[in-house]
């Protein structure tokens, strides 16, 4: 799952978005943390506007020349771009290496440049030299959603096992393993598990999500939607279930009711070029060709 499509969607960061946006309009000064701008630039970079997202850090580092996050950023945009070599200098070139994202940005290297192991390794010495219960729960929560990212399925649900028997207290242990568990190709597994979680936690959006998941994986069309819908409940404008949505309409040949979907989630994400795609798809089936164009250009 996407999870910064639904922080992209928060308030405050909209707010800070605007904020931003209102600044490079006006010329009026307004302070921002530098976590803020990376968190502004990596929504350019998600909507392919680069040379919006390259003078965001610009900015941030005429300030913060010293700062983590953003060349966290600057290195993993080599890393995105395949140049090893730099990613790794712009890496060691951060003053605190045992920063918590630095650690990360690190094993996200080895894994992008196929070195897993060596990632493997990073990750579980950070877990065990964490501080606390709480921060362990939570560097072994992260590290499972980055092997996730990067397809090492198994790693993460035995990583996740852990998860369950040490941190027991760690609320979505078995939502993160139903959707390794589709992911795996099992997702009887998954289904009968979110179904026990979502007995006790009726409200958790990602169970909902994952009960979803795992009734597609099946083919289970109406149980799917049945399972979005009660997402949409909760909140109306969830990025990743409004496409979900979109995409159950559509398997189901109803163009029309997916294109509304589409729209909704373009709102927030507009050069999301996936989507873009699928609701071109729509507009074409409803022989909206003019608008279906439109959808695929850059207007």
């Amino acid at each position: 799952m996407n999870e910064d499509y639904n922080y992209f969607q928060d308030a405050e960061f909209r707010q800070s978005l605007a904020d931003y946006e209102r600044m490079l309009e006006t010329g009026e000064y307004i302070e921002f943390e530098s976590e803020t701008l990376t968190d502004i630039a990596e929504y350019y970079a998600m909507e392919q506007r680069m040379d919006e997202a390259n003078r965001c850090i610009r900015y941030a580092l005429s300030f913060y020349p010293d700062s983590v996050d953003p060349q966290i950023f600057l290195s993993r945009q080599q890393m995105f771009a395949g140049n090893e070599k730099e990613a790794w200098q712009l890496c060691r070139k951060i003053a605190d290496q045992d920063d918590r994202e630095v650690i990360f940005l690190k094993a996200e290297l080895n894994l992008y440049f196929n070195k897993p192991e060596k990632a493997y390794q990073l990750l579980m010495e950070a877990y065990r030299n964490s501080e606390d219960q709480t921060e362990a729960a939570n560097m072994l929560s992260d590290a499972i959603c980055l092997c996730r990212d990067y397809d090492k399925f198994q790693k993460a649900l035995e990583w996740v096992k852990i998860l369950h028997n040490k941190h027991p207290e760690y609320e979505n242990s078995d939502v993160m393993e139903a959707e390794l568990r589709t992911l795996l190709g099992q997702p009887g597994e998954a289904l009968m598990m979110m179904t026990k979680h979502l007995e006790k936690h009726p409200y958790n959006i990602q169970a909902w999500m994952q009960l979803a998941e795992a009734h597609l994986a099946m083919s289970q069309y109406d149980e799917a939607a049945e399972a979005v819908d009660f997402v949409l409940a909760i909140d109306n404008e969830h990025a990743e279930a409004l496409i979900m949505r979109g995409n159950i309409l559509y398997d189901t040949e109803k163009p029309k009711e997916a294109h509304e979907y589409y729209k909704r989630f373009l709102g927030y994400f507009p050069n999301d070029e996936r989507v873009r795609y699928l609701d071109a798809e729509c507009l074409m089936d409803m022989g909206e060709y003019e608008e279906a164009m439109r959808r695929l250009s850059d207007e």
